[in-house]
């Protein structure tokens, strides 16, 4: 008979503790809000994808006092300032934090893309002006905060200062150091102790950037979180290099994400190879240690930087629809079922082609274990297990989702945690060849 299944074992360890998780989620263009065009999008990440990290940028350029670079440091007057916060592309960027507010939801306020030309060198590529770069953004904070009440307290500074234009200034790892002391100095002058920093989102997956950050003195209490970015995956030794970067600085006990992940095809016609390349990089997050992931990009739309339409939205954007892509259900087996306050606990497989994540809620009354199924010939019958699993959970059951080339986070059966069907005594799960799967009690 072919292909009759394989027999794998899988042991969690709820003793053994790895990150707690902060939460996953998307980066989204506040352009698009207008009335009520976005609330079906926004509805479906927050109440069905299960999206708590929202990273905002709401002009898609860090250019926004001076769009043409003709007005100078003139651009900062405070009257300005007031016209461009009031003004409608903000008004929007505005209204859509204020709605994930309503949802409980506190988003990342950023700012990424092209300076206006008077703040950059000689050469037209490099942040030389860093006071009136920073007064720019403190004016944002500060407008957020204060003139339209929105609760936040992360703040993106810089984005890929490591390529450069046109994803931002050219920025050094020692200069942005600077850049971010300076920034912390000035808004410690507003008062705005609370608005912490991610850093430093770079392009490459290399640690200059993050040596440079924790050889600061003065930026212990101000950073919240490091930050990278993914759309390539990684080997063991660059995960390696980054982590030893914070975790053996004065800065290790500052969480880790990645604030942007996802692939780069632009054809549109690879939807299971994305789907599958996206849940497989943000297992290796996970696996690494890392507490959060926000996808790039929440929907197809115009890309600012770019200046072209791009295809990278876990939504596709019709005229006045949105729907789902295969990406989407592939990440909901994490987004929807690892809850933010979940730690990563102890799992192992005994297949090299089935890998497993496991996590529980600290009180270990929730449980939720996630992975794939790497061969593309072999079924593998799972008996997930084990002796730490007590009480009430012990005594319930799990739901089994499963996504695969032709189903979409389909709910395929309820299992007992414990039963007599010797020897698949604990949570018995069938994964055919490719597919993603995840059993949780929540």
């Amino acid at each position: 008979m072919a292909n009759a299944g394989t027999k794998v074992d899988v042991r969690l360890d709820l003793g053994k503790t790895y990150q707690t998780i902060d939460g996953f989620g998307v980066n989204i263009n506040s352009k698009y809000w207008t009335g009520e065009r976005l609330l079906p999008a926004l509805d479906l990440l927050v109440n069905d994808l299960g999206a708590r990290l929202f990273r905002v940028d709401i002009w898609g350029k860090s250019n926004w006092i001076d769009p043409t670079g003709e007005l100078g440091p003139a651009a900062l007057a405070p009257e300005r300032l007031e016209a461009i916060y009031q003004g409608e592309i903000f008004q929007r960027g505005w209204a859509m934090m204020r709605y994930l507010n309503e949802q409980g939801i506190e988003p990342y306020l950023t700012a990424s893309g092209d300076v206006p030309g008077w703040m950059l060198g000689p050469d037209g590529k490099t942040l030389q002006n860093y006071g009136a770069f920073c007064n720019m953004l403190v004016s944002l904070v500060e407008w957020a905060r204060r003139k339209e009440g929105i609760r936040f307290s992360l703040f993106g500074p810089l984005n890929e200062t490591d390529i450069g234009s046109p994803e931002g200034p050219t920025v050094s790892p020692e200069d942005y150091r600077r850049v971010c002391e300076i920034l912390a100095e000035k808004l410690a002058k507003k008062e705005l102790d609370d608005i912490r920093l991610v850093v430093a989102e770079q392009a490459n997956f290399t640690p200059d950037y993050l040596d440079a950050l924790v050889k600061s003195t003065k930026l212990r209490e101000r950073i919240a979180v490091f930050s990278m970015h993914d759309y390539l995956g990684f080997t063991e030794e660059q995960y390696r290099c980054i982590i030893d970067a914070v975790r053996l600085s004065p800065y290790a006990d500052k969480p880790m994400w990645f604030g942007e992940f996802g692939d780069l095809e632009q054809s549109g016609e690879k939807e299971w190879y994305v789907a599958w390349a996206m849940v497989s990089r943000l297992l290796d997050h996970l696996a690494h240690g890392f507490s959060g992931s926000l996808a790039w990009d929440a929907f197809d739309n115009y890309h600012d930087h770019d200046e072209a339409w791009t295809i990278y939205g876990l939504l596709r954007t019709g005229l006045r629809v949105y729907t789902p892509k295969k990406r989407y259900y592939a990440l909901k087996h994490v987004y929807r079922c690892v809850l933010p306050g979940f730690v990563r606990i102890g799992a192992n497989a005994d297949s090299g082609e089935v890998r497993v994540l496991a996590f529980a809620n600290p009180e270990r009354t929730a449980l939720t274990v996630v992975g794939m199924n790497l061969s593309s010939s072999r079924t593998y019958y799972l008996n997930i297990d084990s002796a730490d699993i007590q009480g009430a959970l012990r005594a319930g059951k799990a739901a089994v989702y499963r996504t695969s080339e032709h189903e979409n986070f389909v709910l395929v059966d309820r299992v007992p945690l414990r039963g007599p069907n010797y020897p698949f005594m604990g949570m018995e799960v069938c994964l055919p060849p490719d597919s993603i799967f995840t059993v949780t009690t929540i």
